[in-house]
């Protein structure tokens, strides 16, 4: 499925590699100069997705390397935004397990271990992790207006990564990030390194990694125009992810970057497992 790119009319295609026998298909774009835009797009009909912790101690964090390749993973992206003790900044939740929670209403992604359920709104959740009574079960909260989801589809989901801000909702560009509390604006108006993801009509996810040159001083991409391109590579759901020296991408244990050696431990990954190996 092809689909028509106007969000920056300069980028033209370095490279595209379908992989057909792998059920996903990797494109890149770049602007000739500083930004190179990483694509890949995986059918979920051929692929286990799903969220993994980094490990280590005493802080638990990894690289998106090393974690793609203890799962042996065909692509492997970062996840959410985290803290410097390696604990999410924000909601995340693998196999049914809490690790954390939003404390402002802020885009996720949702999704059932069989891959038929893919949830992304604005959420918050009843109580944070640390304030949960015992007992008493986490529920989240849509806090969209109107909401694109309800509480008791979210309640169907095993999987949760949180990210900031949501980019597009059911089909429609989001223009206004001001009800997700971003209180940094250059986070959203100056071009940064950038990871989003994305959910097609046809239920294949898009990963997008955007990538600067001069170890981070050059190029990258807005938030808006972010959005545009999640919304020209046809995802009708998007919301950015943990951005900067986090954005990273890993296919077939190959780190994309420009400059691998860089690369940034974080909290979480996404990653796509062929469904017919190491047991899925």
């Amino acid at each position: 499925m092809k689909f028509l790119l106007r969000a920056v009319p300069l980028f033209a295609l370095l490279f595209c590699v379908a992989c057909d026998l792998r059920g996903y298909e990797y494109t890149a774009y770049a602007d000739g100069n500083f930004t190179t835009i990483h694509v890949v797009t995986v059918d979920p009909k051929e692929h286990h997705i799903r969220p993994v912790r980094a490990e280590g101690k005493p802080v638990p964090r990894e690289t998106v390397a090393a974690m793609a390749k203890r799962f042996y993973a065909d692509v492997a992206v970062n996840g959410g935004f985290w803290k410097t003790d390696g604990t999410p900044a924000g909601i995340l939740k693998i196999d049914g397990k809490w690790y954390g929670t939003p404390t402002r209403p802020r885009a996720a992604i949702g999704w059932s271990s069989d891959g038929k359920r893919v949830l992304i709104d604005r959420v918050l959740t009843n109580f944070s992790l640390s304030e949960c009574p015992e007992g008493v079960e986490i529920e989240v909260i849509p806090h969209s207006d109107p909401a694109a989801t309800t509480a008791e589809e979210w309640k169907e989901v095993e999987h949760i990564v949180g990210g900031t801000p949501l980019l597009v909702s059911r089909g429609h560009l989001i223009e206004d990030f001001s009800s997700e509390k971003i209180t940094i604006q250059s986070f959203l108006a100056d071009r940064f390194p950038r990871t989003a993801i994305g959910i097609r009509e046809n239920g294949e996810w898009v990963f997008v990694v955007v990538e600067n040159s001069l170890l981070g001083a050059v190029g990258g991409l807005t938030m808006s125009e972010l959005a545009q391109w999640m919304l020209d590579l046809g995802c009708v759901d998007a919301l950015n992810l943990c951005g900067g020296r986090s954005s990273t991408l890993v296919i077939e244990g190959l780190n994309m970057s420009t400059y691998p050696l860089f690369e940034q431990d974080v909290s979480d990954a996404i990653i796509a497992i062929k469904q017919s190996d190491h047991g899925f």
